[in-house]
């Protein structure tokens, strides 16, 4: 073997030793090496390149990009070496540089996913949130399973105030595989959200296989499927409200829009602006959002829900004068001819069959007394009135409700189409009524 052959052989063995040594993370040992290497062979240049890598590791980031630098001008354009430069120029905060080494990496190799996720995050770096969003999105064209691209897309339309957006590609994160440790419910709601009802349902179904019984599981499974239902299980309501009592409020305000309070004001404005205050049961009260509006009717204010955690939030309103864990139908039936107004706000859409609500309610009413109550309004018929919704919530047609009042000695006073709150940035149509006993 000729003397260069000999150089190049022990050349190409030591770059070995120093590559495992990097990627083992034996950073002295892998610099003692590739210097080695550029004492043999100055213009090295994948150890002028990897040493940078290591020796921006190290900390000691002006010299590694020198080293990069250097290496690019002695070696073809690679497009592992320009994201590499690229990933070190970003951490070092330099975007302005980062953006262009990866785009040099593009040019070489188009087709990379993660090298277009890398360029949206320089873009958005650099506040170039349209060029880092088409970036982002380039990279779904390659791979639509990117997980930092989702993630990316999720983060800039959330800073654009894009809820709808956002939520969109988080959903698309979090349905990929693998499913294990993901909150099963989260998992259902995701595909929910995309659309997708039937692995929504399957993540259900297999939940059931693991908890028989699990009241969440159950229900949405029902609602998932599409199955016939005809009121939300107690168990049901107990665990999902105590679960969300403690951002209840700003949740279903903040990210729904929801405007139940506002709507239930102005129907009462409307129909009992002179009406002299009564004995108010507010039947479902949760954490007491329509306590303030309820309060300017009653000389006694009464709330009562199903979860424990609800009523401890109802507590701070001081307008009520009681609160009960109850459930409403039974508490009503309990209480005959004790009230001049019952308030159900976003309670009968976890009803199916309104008879039961109705009856109880003619029963707990003082004759001349008046119910207020809200509903989300079908969009389509079934021979029922009402079907589940794949939200887990009723919807009611207009004339099963007004049906069930009639039957139920009930006259309706007013009634409006409203809106409650908004869903995948759409509103969810509603039915705001008062009736008179």
């Amino acid at each position: 073997m000729t003397s260069s052959g000999a150089l190049e052989e022990l050349i190409e063995e030591s770059f070995t030793s120093a590559f495992n040594h990097h990627a083992a993370g034996r950073l002295d040992a892998a610099e003692e090496d590739y210097r080695l290497i550029l004492a043999m062979e100055e213009q090295h240049a994948p150890a002028q390149h990897y040493l940078g890598v290591l020796l921006h590791q190290c900390g000691r980031h002006e010299e590694g990009l020198a080293l990069m630098h250097e290496a690019a001008r002695n070696a073809p354009p690679d497009a592992d070496w320009c994201n590499d430069l690229g990933n070190v120029l970003f951490a070092c905060g330099r975007f302005e540089e980062a953006a262009p080494a990866y785009e040099q990496a593009l040019d070489l190799r188009a087709a990379d996913a993660q090298l277009w996720t890398n360029l949206a995050a320089a873009r958005r770096a650099l506040g170039q949130t349209d060029a880092a969003i088409a970036a982002g999105k380039q990279a779904l064209q390659y791979d639509p399973h990117c997980l930092a691209a989702l993630h990316q897309l999720a983060e800039l339309y959330a800073q654009l105030g894009d809820r709808m957006q956002s939520s969109r590609y988080q959903c698309m994160a979090f349905v990929l595989p693998p499913h294990e440790g993901k909150s099963r419910e989260l998992l259902a709601i995701s595909f929910y959200f995309l659309g997708q009802m039937e692995q929504a349902a399957e993540v259900c179904r297999q939940w059931l296989l693991e908890e028989p019984g699990h009241p969440i599981a159950s229900h949405m499974f029902a609602a998932y499927a599409g199955l016939p239902s005809d009121t939300v299980p107690r168990d049901y309501i107990v665990q999902r409200f105590d679960d969300y009592a403690d951002h209840f409020d700003s949740n279903l305000v903040t990210h729904l829009d929801y405007r139940g309070p506002q709507v239930l004001e102005a129907m009462l404005q409307a129909g009992l602006a002179d009406a002299a205050p009564v004995n108010v049961l507010d039947a479902g009260c949760g954490t007491g959002l329509c306590a303030p509006v309820l309060a300017p009717y009653a000389q006694a204010l009464e709330g009562i829900d199903l979860s424990p955690n609800m009523l401890r939030h109802a507590a701070r309103h001081a307008q009520y004068t009681a609160l009960a864990e109850a459930d409403a139908v039974e508490w009503m039936r309990a209480h005959p001819a004790r009230y001049g107004l019952v308030a159900a706000c976003d309670v009968l859409i976890y009803c199916g069959q309104l008879a039961s609500f109705f009856g109880a309610a003619v029963q707990a009413l003082q004759e001349g007394g008046h119910l207020i109550f809200t509903v989300e309004l079908a969009e389509e018929e079934r021979a029922t009135g009402y079907y589940l919704h794949a939200s887990g919530r009723f919807r009611h047609q207009r004339s099963y409700v007004q049906q069930c009042l009639q039957e139920a000695g009930l006259a309706m006073v007013l009634v409006r189409e409203e809106s409650l709150r908004v869903e995948m940035q759409q509103p969810v149509p509603g039915l705001v009524v008062l009736a008179r006993r």
